[in-house]
C-alpha cells in the first residue's frame, strides 16, 4: 500500500467516479482501475461496488475512507508546518461556520491571520453546526466556528465567545415602542420569524422557551440572519437573534433590539477541530487569534 494507491482510491469515492477521478488527478481511468484493484488484493477486501452507472463504497471502503481522510488531513498539517518554516510552499487552512459567524466573527480574525500567513490559502465553507461537525470528524475541515456544546470523543471544543440572544422587531412595530427589555412572556401572542427547528440556534430558542411554559408562535422559518432581518424589518413578524447580528442596523434606525429579563438568553461559541496530538503551528495561531478577538 502507498500514498498513490490511498490518493486514487479517495479520489474514486469522493467523486464516486473512476472517471472522474482519473480526470481530478490527469492519470488514465485504466491505471486508476488497475491501482484500486491491486489495492483490494493487498486488503483481501472489495472496496467498491457498482450501483445505477455510479461507483458506491462497500462497508470495508467506508472503513478505509475514514483512515485516508485522516491521512492526508495529517498531510495537510505537515504542509502547514513546512510551509510556515520555509514560507515557500502554499497551503491550505479549512474552515467552516455557521452563516452568523462567518460575516461577524471571521473577517477580523482572519484579516489578522492572512497578514501573518500570506502565503496560507483560506477557505471558508457555512452550514449547520451538524454538517459541520460531520465534515470535521471526516478530516474535510481543519477547524469549525460553530455553537456549542460539542459532544464528540474525536473532536476537540474550546469556547471562546458569547453572544446574547436579544427580541428584534420592526421601529414601527407597536408593542415594544420604548421598551428596554421584556420578559418571554411577553412574547406568547407575537408572530415569530425564527430559524428552522434542525439549527443549533433555533433548539437553544425553544428550550428557553419551553422552560418559560409555552413554544413560540411560529409565522415563518428562514435558514439564515441575512434572509431574518428583512422580514422583521417590514414588520411581518418580529424575531430572536444574536445582538452582533443587528447592531448595525439597529444604529441606522432599521431595526430594534430589546433584551431579554428574567431568563437571559446567551449562547456560547467555540472552536471545534479533529483530536491530534500536535496541530500546526498555523492552526495553533488561529486558534489564539480567535480567542483573543472572543
Amino acid at each position: 500500500m502507498d500514498l498513490r494507491q490511498l490518493e486514487m482510491f479517495h479520489s474514486v469515492a469522493e467523486h464516486s467516479s473512476f472517471t472522474q477521478a482519473g480526470e481530478h488527478l490527469h492519470v488514465a481511468q485504466s491505471a486508476i482501475s488497475r491501482k484500486v484493484k491491486l489495492l483490494e488484493q493487498e486488503l483481501g477486501e472489495t472496496l467498491f461496488r457498482r450501483a445505477n452507472k455510479r461507483v458506491c463504497l462497500t462497508p470495508a471502503g467506508e472503513v478505509l475512507l475514514r483512515y485516508t481522510r485522516r491521512i492526508f488531513q495529517e498531510l495537510c498539517h505537515a504542509c502547514l508546518d513546512v510551509s510556515n518554516v520555509s514560507r515557500l510552499n502554499r497551503s491550505t487552512v479549512r474552515i467552516g461556520s455557521g452563516m452568523t459567524a462567518c460575516m461577524y466573527q471571521l473577517p477580523p480574525v482572519l484579516e489578522r491571520f492572512q497578514a501573518r500567513y500570506p502565503n496560507i490559502d483560506i477557505q471558508v465553507v457555512t452550514g449547520s453546526t451538524s454538517d459541520l461537525l460531520v465534515q470535521i470528524e471526516n478530516s474535510m475541515l481543519d477547524l469549525g466556528v460553530v455553537m456549542l456544546p460539542v459532544v464528540s470523543q474525536n473532536l476537540e471544543a474550546v469556547p471562546f465567545a458569547t453572544e446574547e440572544m436579544v427580541v428584534v422587531t420592526s421601529p414601527r412595530h407597536p408593542l415594544f415602542h420604548k421598551r428596554r427589555s421584556l420578559c418571554l412572556a411577553d412574547l406568547a401572542d407575537q408572530p415569530m420569524i425564527l430559524f428552522s427547528r434542525a439549527s443549533a440556534t433555533r433548539k437553544l430558542i425553544d428550550r428557553h422557551f419551553q422552560n418559560a411554559g409555552f413554544l413560540p408562535k411560529v409565522a415563518m422559518e428562514a435558514e439564515t440572519v441575512a434572509t431574518i432581518k428583512p422580514l422583521v424589518r417590514i414588520n411581518l413578524g418580529i424575531s430572536i437573534l444574536p445582538l452582533p447580528a443587528v447592531i448595525a442596523e439597529a444604529q441606522r434606525g432599521e431595526l430594534r433590539y430589546i433584551r431579554i429579563r428574567g431568563m437571559p438568553m446567551v449562547r456560547e461559541i467555540g472552536l471545534v477541530y479533529l483530536k491530534s496530538d500536535e496541530l500546526p503551528k498555523p492552526l495553533r495561531d488561529l486558534i489564539r487569534l480567535f480567542k483573543r478577538r472572543g
